[in-house]
């Protein structure tokens, strides 16, 4: 089976004979005693052939050819004939780049060189010596032709490539350019770990790709071919493959090409372009030479594998089952434990409120609860429409995700794209198929913490019912929405990192979007709970945040956020109205207009009836329309994306509504109860822990791969996890305790009266 390079060189070697016996060609063959620099002249009539015999070194050896008077129309051809193989290039050497591809330029180099693959890899591959004493004689012939008629000086010069054969944990430095790849070969032996972790940096930002390719000559070692075997991925200044032993039988070819320019490795070539700036300005130089330095070290293995996994479940299931044990015993003796057992058979009994009863309601300046919780079953049904929503969206949406991202891996496994996925390459272990197991395992603390949370909750259902007059009404379908939303973050965050990439960022966040959401009405519904918003309408505006999402990762340009920005300013300004009227905002305006219809002055007319509730509606609206205007200044500087933007968005009202509910708890002279300070300080000391880990990233989607790998960085713990893997450890028990805080958060009212309990 011919290869494409084989073929050219049949074609050249059919040509260069063609011309011999067409027009009188005169072939001088040397017989050269030293591989030291040589020059020759060549024309359409004089030809060279030189033969280097029986060079014993177990090394490869290095052909490196120069020519400053060959021309691109007439090139000199240099075809270099070994025992098994032949390889073949032309002076000058044209190197196409994919930016200027369509114009059919390229780039021109006069000095190029190749690597000769080793005759006997083979036998070097099986004898049990490493690196000694085995040496075995290669022999060379290399013709040099023209079909220019004018002489051309060539040089010719043969290096012994003294460091091809790599030891493990020895840092090797080389020079590579677009016309002069190089490769090394790294050899299997008894102190190599189950995998081994190659680790490259370069002293510049010139875009290189390395490959690892199995121990089979021939070496694809072009910039046209070098995406044709083994695995491959682009750098800049920084990058890591980690290999599995088994995959490669005694060892592996480690093969460095550099690119004639950096677009490759710029934003411009990017699936999805980050930069606000035009990035069609740029301006791509020829790449000269660049110096790299690379090192093959161990990586774990199968004992740090198992001990890693194990300690890690052992951990999370140790703490999840002491957690759970202090829940059910505050449940039994803890502040609930003190409630009255009276009122706890729901009934239609009562009535649910009108349009009638809205002006009202509307005029009174003092709300209490009483005149917003009149219907227990509604608010119960209301409660589990969330719980239902929640699981069929989670169904529906993680199908597709699950097909997609199984595909990318398998897709990624096939061809050895490694510039597909954003790993952190220092810190990623293969396992079961899967090119960065650590990072999906550590999601597991969201599974084991939502079912914990669903435990919590049904254990305190069973010893609180619904309650008529007495108490928050409860909201246990939402609870359960919310421990579910958990799981499922848990499951998608894992499908992610599956193989995360610019693509599928919002399989990571679409349920943080959903937690942040339910905590918000969470809040909401405890002094708001007939009139606060149906599942129905609460999803329907999550989706199309979700979609907006989606639009800002395919195309996060200017016109996107403008149109975000507007869309949010009216959603703000509509949900302003609802709060401040009590979802009765045509009532309202009404009783605004026959209030100037009836001779009032403007001032009095405008001059709100409750003063707080308007003055807290006010500093929320400033709140978040300047979270819209940092977020446009952090886009215009490059700092975020729209996805991370919108999450933080959400996030921040969640976090704004939970303090302004804690503090108008305390100026309404509530008092806190212990269980709900103990998780409202876990949650922030775990919270803020977490953050630690989470900010320091160890991969950047918003950029290109090679970018990427500029953040990578070594495991922190059990050898086995990165900062974001324990971050997914942290942020898990955060949620659990946020969640915890927030349904405990006012037990110290449980039996106090509807009609005393206000409304804020």
């Amino acid at each position: 089976m011919f290869s494409l390079e084989t073929g050219m060189c049949l074609l050249w070697i059919l040509q260069f004979y063609t011309q011999v016996y067409a027009q009188d060609i005169h072939i001088e063959q040397k017989i050269m005693r030293d591989i030291s620099e040589k020059w020759f002249l060549v024309n359409s009539s004089h030809q060279y052939v030189l033969i280097y015999d029986n060079l014993t070194s177990i090394n490869a050896f290095r052909v490196k050819t120069t020519s400053i008077d060959a021309e691109r129309t007439k090139p000199i051809l240099i075809v270099a004939r070994q025992e098994k193989q032949v390889t073949a290039w032309s002076i000058p050497l044209l190197v196409e780049s994919p930016l200027i591809a369509s114009n059919q330029s390229e780039y021109s180099y006069h000095t190029a060189s190749k690597t000769l693959c080793h005759d006997y890899m083979d036998d070097i591959i099986s004898s049990p010596f490493s690196f000694g004493p085995l040496h075995l004689a290669q022999n060379f012939i290399i013709s040099l032709s023209t079909s220019s008629s004018k002489s051309l000086r060539i040089s010719v010069e043969l290096k012994e490539e003294k460091n091809f054969f790599v030891e493990l944990n020895k840092t090797y430095s080389l020079s590579v350019s677009p016309s002069e790849s190089r490769y090394v070969f790294y050899k299997f032996d008894s102190n190599t770990s189950d995998t081994v972790v190659v680790e490259v940096e370069s002293d510049d930002e010139k875009c290189l790709i390395v490959s690892v390719q199995d121990s089979k000559c021939p070496v694809f070692d072009l910039n046209k071919d070098i995406k044709y075997e083994g695995i491959y991925e682009t750098i800049n200044t920084k990058g890591a493959i980690t290999l599995a032993r088994r995959r490669y039988v005694g060892g592996f070819f480690l093969v460095f090409v550099a690119k004639p320019d950096n677009y490759e490795c710029s934003q411009r070539n990017s699936y999805i372009p980050r930069l606000t700036r035009p990035v069609f300005h740029t301006t791509y130089r020829a790449i000269n030479a660049s110096n790299i330095k690379f090192k093959v070290r161990n990586g774990i293995t199968a004992k740090n594998y198992a001990m890693a996994i194990t300690i890690t479940i052992a951990i999370l299931l140790v703490v999840a089952l002491l957690i759970l044990f202090a829940a059910l015993i505050s449940h039994r003796y803890g502040t609930i434990s003190k409630r009255g057992h009276e009122d706890v058979d729901v009934q239609e009994n009562f009535m649910h409120v009108s349009k009638k009863n809205a002006p009202g309601i509307l005029r009174t300046i003092d709300l209490n609860l009483s005149l917003l919780a009149g219907c227990p079953d509604v608010i119960k049904r209301r409660s589990y429409n969330y719980l239902w929503h929640t699981l069929s969206i989670a169904i529906f949406y993680s199908i597709p995700v699950v097909q997609l991202v199984f595909t990318y891996q398998r897709i990624v496994n096939k061809t050895g794209d490694e510039d597909m996925c954003y790993y952190n390459f220092l810190c990623a272990h293969p396992l079961l198929g899967f090119s960065d197991f650590n990072h999906i395992y550590s999601n597991l603390g969201y599974v084991i913490f939502g079912i914990l949370f669903i435990c919590v909750v049904v254990d305190r259902h069973r010893l609180i019912k619904i309650r008529k007059i007495r108490g928050i009404p409860v909201h246990y379908g939402l609870f359960h929405a919310m421990g579910v939303a958990l799981i499922i973050e848990g499951l998608l965050s894992a499908c992610y990192h599956i193989c995360p990439s610019q693509t599928n960022y919002q399989f990571d966040t679409s349920f943080m979007y959903v937690m942040a959401v339910l905590s918000m009405v969470k809040l909401y519904q405890n002094r708001h709970p007939e009139i606060n918003a149906t599942a129905y309408t609460t999803f329907t505006i999550l989706g199309l945040a979700i979609f907006m999402a989606m639009i800002g990762i395919l195309n996060g340009d200017l016109v996107i956020w403008i149109t975000f920005v507007i869309c949010y300013s009216i959603l703000v300004v509509i949900l302003s109205f609802k709060i401040y009227f009590l979802n009765y905002v045509i009532i309202g305006l009404n009783e605004f207009r026959t209030t100037l219809t009836n001779g009032e002055s403007i001032s009095k007319a405008i001059m709100p009836i409750r003063k707080t509730r308007f003055l807290l509606l006010v500093l929320a609206n400033v709140a978040n329309y300047s979270m819209l205007v940092v977020g446009l200044l952090l886009y215009n500087s490059n700092f975020t994306d729209f996805g991370t933007f919108l999450l933080g968005l959400l996030m921040g009202n969640a976090i704004i509504h939970t303090v302004f509910y804690t503090s108008m708890k305390l100026v309404n002279h509530e008092k806190m109860c212990p269980e709900a300070i103990c998780y409202g300080l876990l949650s922030i000391g775990v919270w803020v822990w977490s953050s630690i880990y989470f900010f320091d990233a160890a991969t950047l989607w918003t950029v290109t791969p090679a970018e990427s790998r500029q953040w990578n960085q070594d495991c922190v713990l059990f050898e086995f996890f990165d900062k974001h893997d324990v971050w997914h450890l942290l942020s898990a028990p955060a949620l659990y305790f946020t969640f915890m805080y927030l349904m405990v958060l006012d037990d110290d009212i449980i039996d106090k009266k509807h009609m005393d309990i206000p409304v804020f």
